[in-house]
Parts: structure tokens; C-alpha cells; sequence
């Protein structure tokens, strides 16, 4: 079986080192991953567990000025935030372990899969980090598609090697896993149902709420006028963060 699971979240950021020292005061751990050079981006990582969220912004703005939509939608997104001083949410990665399939089951749906490529950054002790990608050059009613990645290892070694890296810890604000995406969107019905599509998963109408599972966790839509991933839900914190909201921007981060 195809395995399709939510890989990792991606927040846009004007700074990283004020992004990190923000979420260090909160009890989260995000440590600096490195740079793409080719797309002149650059990243910090925070681990809930194999699954993480990224910060990302840009560092070397020309070469970033070059990056098209249609050949890395998610990335175009983080030069114009980037470019606009934004923080807040760009979208969501989907692991799997045959991107190959996965891009012709969504041509067939007539969703614009882009070409398969070969993603790479040098970390902090400079050692090379690579992976497979593909993006969705298109948006429906507004919200950015998600797009899949392939890290052509199992999810247990991943876990492992991450673990050995130090990357995945317990944080100060608990053992955080991030258990839910909340997206506000015109029409949660028919925005959900495609998104269900395209991770072939099914949609579960919660009063008013349209949930679309995956894995052991869940993507929820939401009637509102953002069109765009608005908040993190997480569990596992210290009793004395349970019940609160972070603002990081236009991102929320709830612990439930």
C-alpha cells in the first residue's frame, strides 16, 4: 500500500534566529536545518515526533526572485511573504513512498501535478540532505494545494536517524505532537471532499466542520475568508500550557 502521511508543515518567516528565540520562550525547540541553494531559501525545523514544522524564509533574494509558481508553488509563497514581511502558515508536505503514482492518479483528476524533482539543502554541519518533491501549481477557491516529498526511507529509519540527530526531544512545553491543521475556507464542503481526493481519504461532516483524516491525525475545514491554513492544534503539554493559544503572526498554535 501507497503510503500517505502528513509529512510537515511549512510557516514563512522575515527572520528565523527571532522566529527560533520566539518559540524558544514558549517552551518549543526549533533548531536551524540549513539552505536550499537552489532556491536561495533558507530553514529552521521543529520536531512533534517524525512529523515537524518548518520555518522558512529567504537569504539570498535574487535567486529566490527567480523561483516561478508553476515549478515550486510552495516556495514562490515564502519569497512573497517573505517580500511582504508576513508570518503565518504556507502549507502542508504529504509523505509518501511512491510519488510517481501518486502524481498520475492526480493528473487523471485534473489537478496540476508539476515534474518530480530532486530537493537538496546542506545542513548545519554541512552534510547534504535530500529528497524528492512534487508540486501542485494550482489553488482551489484560494487555499495553496499541499504538495508530497519523498524522503526514500522508511519512516522507522527516518524516526531513527532523527532521533540519533537530536532533532526529535521532548520540548520545555511538554511532548508536543501536533495532532490537527484547522484550514478556513469559502466552501469547506467541496474544499475538503478535494483535499480528501487527493490524500484518498474520506470527509467526516462534524456539525459544520469537515474533517478529512490522515494517518492518526486530521485536516479540518472551516467556513470563513481566509482560505488558508489558520491553526496548529497540538497535545501532550504541561498541564500549565494546556488550554492556551500562541499568535505567531497570522498563525495560531492551540494546545489542547
Amino acid at each position: 500500500m501507497t503510503l500517505i502521511n502528513w509529512d510537515h508543515t511549512m510557516i514563512n518567516v522575515p527572520n528565523l534566529k527571532e522566529s527560533i528565540d520566539f518559540f524558544a520562550d514558549e517552551g518549543i525547540i526549533y533548531k536551524l536545518g540549513g539552505r536550499h541553494e537552489n532556491w536561495g531559501t533558507a530553514n529552521a525545523l521543529g520536531y512533534f515526533g517524525i512529523n515537524y514544522i518548518e520555518l522558512i524564509n529567504v537569504f539570498e533574494q535574487q535567486k529566490a526572485g527567480l523561483v516561478s509558481r508553476a515549478s515550486s508553488a510552495a516556495v514562490y509563497d515564502v519569497v512573497q511573504d517573505f517580500n511582504q514581511h508576513k508570518k503565518r502558515f504556507n502549507t502542508v508536505a504529504i509523505r509518501t513512498d511512491d510519488l510517481e503514482s501518486i502524481r498520475q492518479r492526480l493528473k487523471l483528476l485534473g489537478i496540476a501535478a508539476g515534474p518530480i524533482l530532486e530537493g537538496k539543502r546542506l545542513n548545519e554541519k554541512n552534510q547534504l540532505i535530500t529528497w524528492r518533491i512534487f508540486f501542485i501549481d494550482d489553488d482551489i477557491d484560494g487555499l495553496p494545494y499541499p504538495f508530497f516529498i519523498d524522503w526514500e526511507n522508511s519512516d522507522a529509519d527516518r524516526e531513527r536517524q532523527l532521533v540519533a540527530q537530536g532533532l526529535i526531544q521532548q520540548h520545555p512545553a511538554g511532548d508536543l505532537n501536533v495532532v490537527k491543521a484547522v484550514f478556513e475556507v469559502s466552501n469547506p464542503v467541496q474544499v475538503s471532499q478535494q483535499w480528501a481526493k487527493i490524500i484518498n481519504s474520506t470527509v467526516i461532516d462534524d456539525h459544520g466542520k469537515f474533517i478529512v483524516p490522515i494517518g492518526e491525525k486530521a485536516f479540518e475545514f472551516i467556513a470563513g475568508t481566509a482560505n488558508h491554513l489558520t491553526t496548529l492544534h497540538f497535545s501532550g503539554a504541561h498541564a500549565s500550557k494546556r488550554q492556551r493559544t500562541i499568535s505567531f503572526g497570522e498563525a495560531q498554535f492551540i494546545f489542547d
